[in-house]
């Protein structure tokens, strides 16, 4: 049975990287459109339309089929012309035409493995029996409203569909169902000079079958585009500048789950809940407000524990613990961020914490079920290179500070990592199994040292952090 969930969950994360690949979640637009007399159903995503190639090609009386990962249409020519032969490629804007290559403003999207579905914007440049000519772009007005730009795209003899995506805080693009010409290249070149404030740095048109328009920034921006029955509407805005306020700490286990133990007897959840208040007293001093998962000698879930974190709208989310090893010689100071582990170790240290699930799930639950790992990944995707980089800069900071083995940045499945919506690491500051350094955990002082040098790796991690997102 575990196999089969396996197999499943294998195919699920096919099917997701597919659809993250593709960027594409195609669904019945409603009204259809007529090709060569054949009316033919038409799939939406953000507002653009496709149309099944397939459909297409056989509504102009051509033949269609696939050969490895290329998509071939022909079709029929007459007493004077060759068959017309064009072959599409998914994921790619670049179609091979006869004697010629059409740029696509958006790449076809395959589904169901077979199916491809072509944008609708731009597919008479493609094929000359369709008959859908696209209306001319021309910039009609621009306008400033406080720190707002505000530019409209007019559309010379139609309606027109468009598509945003945010590159980076810097880089904003829009594709545009409608043609341009070298009036609408100069007009777009202006927007940077006509718009005063300066936010506006740069304009790029790269025109085909259909209009793909770039914007470059000054500094971090937010831009969005909108099509109506005039046009297309953009807005840019000064993005605010993001600042780490509030941070979560997490004292590991607690309650009815003692965490590793040493020989001595002494327990992780006692080290961990001594050391993290340490911490939030240092961070405090720095101007953060700190939160804690729990705040006594108390057993919380894990999933409650990034809940929290989530709830009080947190900007980091760090976890502390104490290790343990069969080898009573390891010993040392390591940082993790949530990702599939790649050793034997990690995935050993990810097994130790998430033993507490045993608390929480049902008898029989499968706690390395890959699916649950692959849907948090999706979630975390977002911060997983600021997780890394928090991860180092705690890694770095601490271990000259307390004088420990540095043992790395590492990455393992940890739940309790799981579905944090911010840069989130599980710190791991040492070994109780190993009895020097249980002896060395049973130190305040050393329990300061370890304190000052995490508190001392998250500010570092904050100042670079604000520095990099906010562009100064």
């Amino acid at each position: 049975m575990k196999s089969e969930v396996r197999n499943l969950a294998t195919a699920l994360l096919l099917l997701l990287v597919a659809a993250a690949a593709a960027g594409q979640v195609l669904a019945p637009a409603g009204p259809s459109v007529e090709v060569n007399g054949t009316r033919l159903a038409v799939l939406s995503d953000a507002g653009c339309d496709y149309l099944a190639l397939a459909q297409v090609v056989e509504a102009l009386g051509g033949r269609s089929w696939r050969v490895e990962d290329r998509f071939l249409a022909v079709l029929p020519g007459d007493s004077t012309t060759p068959d017309l032969e064009f072959v599409f490629r998914a994921d790619s804007g670049t179609v091979r035409c006869p004697g010629r290559e059409v740029f696509l403003p958006l790449p076809p999207v395959l589904l169901d493995s077979e199916q491809l579905y072509v944008p609708l914007v731009g597919l008479a440049e493609v094929f000359p029996g369709l008959d859908r000519s696209l209306p001319l772009l021309r910039l009609t007005d621009i306008d400033e409203r406080g720190d707002t730009v505000l530019f409209r795209l007019g559309l010379d003899g139609g309606e027109a569909t468009c598509q945003g995506e945010v590159r980076s805080g810097l880089e904003y693009r829009v594709v545009i169902g409608a043609r341009s010409d070298s009036i609408t290249v100069e007009q777009v070149g202006l927007i940077p000079i006509l718009a005063s404030n300066g936010l506006v740095s740069s304009t790029r048109l790269k025109t085909g079958a259909g209009t793909v328009l770039q914007l470059l920034f000054r500094r971090p921006a937010v831009a969005r585009a909108t099509a109506d029955a005039e046009g297309v509407l953009v807005r840019v805005w000064p993005r605010p500048d993001r600042k780490v306020g509030r941070i979560v700490l997490d004292p590991g286990h607690g309650g009815k789950d003692p965490g590793a133990v040493g020989p001595q007897g002494t327990e992780e959840k006692t080290i961990v809940f001594d050391i993290t208040g340490r911490v939030k007293q240092r961070l405090e001093a720095e101007g953060f407000e700190v939160l804690l998962s729990r705040r006594r000698d108390e057993y919380v879930p894990l999933p409650a524990r990034s809940k929290l974190a989530n709830e009080a709208k947190a900007d980091l989310f760090v976890s502390i613990h104490a290790n343990a090893a069969e080898n009573r010689d390891a010993c040392g100071f390591e940082t993790y961020f949530l990702s599939e582990a790649k050793t034997d170790w990690e995935r050993t240290v990810a097994a130790r914490e998430n033993a507490v699930l045993e608390y929480e799930l049902p008898e029989g639950a499968d706690l390395t079920e890959e699916l649950e790992l692959i849907l948090s990944d999706l979630a975390q995707n977002e911060f997983l290179t600021e997780s890394s980089q928090l991860a180092a800069a705690i890694q770095e900071s601490a271990v000259p500070c307390a004088r420990v083995k540095d043992r790395g940045v590492r990455q393992a499945n940890f739940f309790v990592l799981r579905d944090n919506y911010m840069p989130a690491v599980l710190v791991e500051v040492g070994f109780l199994s190993n009895r020097s350094e249980e002896k060395l955990l049973q130190q305040p002082q050393h329990r300061e040292r370890l304190a000052e040098g995490v508190a001392n790796g998250i500010v570092r991690f904050v100042l670079q952090y604000e520095r990099r997102v906010n562009g100064s």
